[in-house]
C-alpha cells in the first residue's frame, strides 16, 4: 500500500448511514464542489458518473475506494465533496488527506492551503502542523518551518500530558529533548525536520538528540537514519555515521542519498577504494570513478580527484565530456592553490 493510501484509509472507517437530502440540497453540494479551490484534477463533470453521495461518510468511503485503486483525481473529488455537507464532522482529517494527495503530486500551494484549512476545524491538529513544516522547509522558509514543527511537537506533548509545555528554541537542550514524552503516534516528521534545521545551524548535538527521538517513534524511518548519519559525518563521528547509514541502506538499498553519504564517510577516512566499491554496486566503473573524483574535489583534495577523473576518461571515452569538465575544474583549483 502506498503511503498516501495508508494515511488516508486509516483516518475514517464508517458504517454507511443515509442522510435525507432533497434533490435541491444535493445539487447545492454538487455546485459547491464544482467550484472548490482545492480541486486540481480533471474536469469534475468527467469525474462524476454515479449518483451524488448522500452523506459525508459515503463520500469519504468513495474517496478511500478510489485511493485504493490509485485514482487520485476521483479520491480528491470525493474527499472535497465530503467536506461540503452541513453536518460534516471530520473536515480536519479529510482536509489533511486532501493535502497529502496534493503534496504527493507536488502541488505544494494547494497542499499548504488544505493543511491550513484543516486547522480551521482543529487548531491543534498535529499532522497538519508537521506537513506545513515540511512544505515551508522545502520552500526555504525556515523560520516558518521551525514554528510549525514546534507547534506539532507541543500539541503532541499536550496530548501526552507532558510536564513542560511549551518547549521552544530558547531553552531546548539535549537532556530536555530526551525527556520529552512520546508514543507511536507522535510526529516523528517534526522531530526529524527540527533536527535538520539545527544541523543547518551547526548545532549538531541538538540535532542528533532530535533525530534519536524521531527514531524512538519510528525506528525504520529511512530519511531519519540518513539525516542522523550525515549529522555524525559533519561532526566527524565516522563510526556512528557509518552504522546509521548502513541501517538506512538495509531498508532501502537503492537510496541515492544514503549511497552518496556512505561514500563520503569512507572518503573522509581515506578509504577511497571502499567508497569506489559502494558506487560500483550501483553504476558502471567510469561513472563511479567520476563520482569519487567529484567528492574528493568537494573535500578540497583536487590532486587526488585528478587521478580519478583521468581514470574515468580512460575507462569510458564516451564519458569524456563529464569527467573532462570535472578534470578541468580540479586542475584549476590546483593552480589556484599554487598561487
Amino acid at each position: 500500500m502506498n503511503p498516501i493510501t495508508f494515511r488516508v484509509t486509516c483516518l475514517l472507517c464508517f458504517c454507511l448511514t443515509a442522510v435525507g437530502c432533497t434533490s435541491q440540497e444535493d445539487n447545492s453540494v454538487e455546485m459547491a464542489i464544482f467550484n472548490n479551490e482545492l480541486y486540481d484534477g480533471k474536469p469534475v463533470s468527467s469525474s462524476s458518473g454515479d449518483s451524488p453521495p448522500m452523506s459525508e461518510e459515503e463520500a469519504i468511503m468513495r474517496g478511500d475506494s478510489a485511493l485504493l485503486r490509485s485514482n487520485l483525481d476521483m479520491a480528491l473529488y470525493e474527499y472535497i465533496r465530503s467536506i461540503g455537507f452541513p453536518e460534516a464532522e471530520h473536515q480536519e482529517k479529510t482536509l489533511y488527506a486532501i493535502g497529502q494527495i496534493h503534496q504527493a503530486r507536488k502541488n505544494l500551494p494547494l497542499a499548504k492551503k488544505a493543511y491550513q484549512q484543516s486547522l480551521n476545524y482543529d487548531d491543534s491538529y498535529i499532522n497538519s502542523f508537521s506537513q506545513l513544516g515540511v512544505i515551508y522547509s522545502k520552500q526555504g522558509q525556515l523560520t516558518q518551518a521551525k514554528s510549525y514543527f514546534y507547534k506539532a511537537i507541543n500539541a503532541d506533548l499536550i496530548r501526552l500530558n507532558n510536564s513542560k509545555v511549551p518547549i521552544n528554541d530558547t531553552d531546548l537542550s539535549v537532556i530536555e529533548i530526551a525527556a520529552l514524552n512520546i508514543d507511536l503516534q507522535s510526529p516523528y516528521i517534526s522531530y526529524l525536520g527540527l533536527g535538520i534545521l539545527y544541523d543547518l545551524k551547526q548545532k549538531h548535538e541538538l540535532a542528533q538528540a532530535l533525530y534519536q527521538r524521531s527514531l524512538d517513534i519510528k525506528p525504520d524511518a529511512v530519511n531519519t537514519l540518513i539525516s542522523f548519519g550525515y549529522s555524525h559525518y559533519m561532526s566527524k563521528k565516522y563510526r556512528e555515521a557509518e552504522k546509521l547509514t548502513r541501517r538506512a541502506l538495509k531498508l532501502d538499498s537503492d537510496n541515492e542519498k544514503a549511497i552518496n553519504n556512505m561514500a563520503l564517510i569512507y572518503l573522509a577516512q581515506g578509504m577511497n577504494a571502499r567508497a569506489l566499491n559502494i558506487f560500483m554496486q550501483q553504476m558502471d566503473e567510469a561513472m563511479a570513478l567520476n563520482n569519487i573524483g567529484y567528492f574528493l574535489l568537494l573535500n578540497s583534495k583536487p590532486a587526488e580527484a585528478v587521478t580519478y577523473f583521468q581514470q574515468a576518461i580512460d575507462k569510458k571515452p564516451s564519458y569524456y565530456k563529464v569527467a573532462n569538465d570535472n578534470l578541468t575544474r580540479a586542475l584549476a583549483v590546483m593552480r589556484e592553490k599554487r598561487k
